[in-house]
């Protein structure tokens, strides 16, 4: 079974990791500051549950690249991210960064306890998603944007 915030284990380890951060940390690759980051984690948290991101999910996205995604393969360094969830154009603009890093936690228990048959919205790519595929990507996009950070 892939890594998924569902785990009480995976989810420590993402919160531990977090922690570490201290707010002067440079990307190893990638554009974002760290504030950005977490700015950026928190907006991706809202995706299951805040309306206002647009489906751009098509058959392609939907059929063979979430299910590469979710099982297979790593989450791709460098990928062209919607203007509305890219924190260098219109996403969510960093607020005060421990706060911030608060917000994330908050999002990775209240997604990680999610009951599984728990009805999110879908996600702006893969479309469609139940909680337990929302908390395996989130997993798998939490782990890529720290270790983008050294944590």
């Amino acid at each position: 079974m892939p890594p998924t915030i569902r785990n009480e284990a995976d989810r420590a380890s993402l919160v531990e990791r977090l922690g570490k951060l201290k707010g002067d940390e440079k990307p190893l690759w990638g554009k974002m500051n760290v504030n950005q980051m977490v700015s950026h984690l928190v907006q991706n948290g809202d995706l299951p549950f805040v309306p206002g991101s647009i489906d751009r999910s098509n058959f392609m996205s939907r059929n063979v690249i979430k299910p590469l995604m979710l099982y297979m393969l790593p989450m791709p360094k460098e990928i062209k991210t919607a203007a509305e969830i890219d924190q260098q154009q219109d996403g969510r603009k960093p607020q005060e960064f421990n706060a911030d890093k608060a917000l994330v936690v908050k999002s990775i228990n209240h997604l990680g306890t999610l009951a599984a048959d728990h009805a999110c919205l879908p996600h702006p790519f893969f479309g469609k998603l139940s909680a337990k595929e929302w908390a395996m990507i989130a997993h798998k996009h939490i782990d890529h944007h720290l270790r983008q950070f050294g944590v």
